[in-house]
């Protein structure tokens, strides 16, 4: 299976503000991001799904469960246990409606998050535990802040597009 984000290299837009700029866009609501990021990406992809919308695991984007399932819990779920994969599945939504490409910046920020996880990771294994608490710790850090930047960016996107109006794409527009 491709990447989701692959399919998106040639498309004819680019996105209103980078991650990187994203915090300086709107700081408020990347504060808002950082430290309540599950009601943010609820939020999101609730504009997303819309009151037709049906509910799929990460918008059907990742092939973790193609079924339409309920809405209340399921969702609460995905953002629990998934919330970078909730909210890059808001973000690619938004690419593809919007016909967004890729940002290289913002591909290597979100690769720079991941490694830190996988290094955390390796550091539990290899490591002391005062150092891998430390490793860990600034793993999750980077996690969060680069969430709250995705988050941003997504939000200032469907905000400042002019082709939406300020408001979502949804799903059963896809139709």
């Amino acid at each position: 299976m491709p990447h989701p984000l692959s399919e998106l290299e040639d498309q004819p837009n680019e996105w209103q503000t980078s991650m990187l700029k994203a915090p300086c866009a709107d700081p408020a609501y990347c504060c808002f991001a950082c430290f309540c990021a599950p009601c943010v990406v609820y939020m999101q992809r609730d504009e997303i799904l819309g009151e037709e919308g049906k509910y799929k695991c990460c918008l059907g984007i990742f092939p973790c469960c193609q079924m339409d399932l309920p809405k209340i819990p399921c969702l609460c779920c995905e953002i629990c246990c998934c919330i970078g994969l909730a909210a890059s599945a808001n973000r690619i939504f938004v690419m593809q409606r919007l016909q967004i490409k890729p940002d290289p910046c913002d591909q290597y920020i979100i690769c720079c998050s991941n490694i830190m996880q996988c290094l955390a990771i390796f550091a539990r294994c290899f490591c002391d535990d005062q150092t891998a608490n430390c490793i860990e710790n600034i793993a999750d850090l980077i996690f969060c802040i680069v969430l709250a930047c995705m988050n941003t960016q997504t939000n200032y996107e469907v905000k400042n597009n002019p082709t939406t109006g300020g408001t979502w794409p949804q799903v059963h527009q896809m139709k």
